[in-house]
């Protein structure tokens, strides 16, 4: 009786010991996701806040020097946009104002100051460009936080042979086969 008594104890024992494993391999495996869900976060907010950062975080380093190069050129190419048009614009104003004192300044490629019509053109030109200007490097930053994100989501994919994926052919029909195995084999 007392043997009997000793067992009965001893599975109690195992059988609660086994579901307090079980349940912190579940705490484990759910900090496991919470900490890939934050780095996912942490990258994208690192991205957002410093253009490349988030490639660095993924340890993508080879994108930095574009993503850099895009929105420089980008900034680059809106303050030529923006000096030209407000020097148009300015040479507009001198040339239709009525004060003798003001003169324009720029000049065509024989030395003839530009009509109030070319300078109203020429501005119109350079804001057009500024604007465009500026849409790309909004959306270069744009891309390069997607860029970032989806790199960090993807550190995180399951490649394991459980996935597996073939091609071939039945009866002279190209097929494909994709096979997504359940079994948890842990060693």
């Amino acid at each position: 009786m007392f043997l009997l008594r000793v067992i009965l104890a001893l599975l109690t024992l195992s059988f609660t010991l086994a579901a307090q494993a079980q349940r912190t391999v579940e705490k484990v495996a759910l900090l496991a996701q919470d900490s890939s869900t934050l780095q996912v976060k942490r990258t994208t907010l690192w991205a957002a806040c410093l253009p490349g950062s988030g490639q660095i975080l993924n340890r993508q380093f080879w994108k930095v020097p574009v993503i850099w190069g895009g929105m420089g050129y980008a900034t680059w190419a809106t303050v030529v946009n923006a000096r030209e048009m407000r020097a148009n614009i300015d040479d507009l104003i001198a040339l239709t104002d009525d004060d003798p004192n003001t003169e324009p300044v720029l000049v065509d490629a024989n030395g003839n100051f530009y009509s109030a019509a070319q300078l109203e053109s020429r501005a119109m030109f350079y804001r057009r460009n500024r604007d465009l200007s500026i849409i790309s490097l909004l959306l270069a930053h744009g891309l390069q936080v997607l860029d970032a994100n989806t790199g960090a989501m993807l550190r995180n994919l399951d490649t394991s042979e459980s996935l597996s994926f073939r091609g071939g052919a039945m009866w002279g029909v190209p097929t494909i086969h994709v096979t997504w195995n359940f079994n948890r084999h842990d060693s």
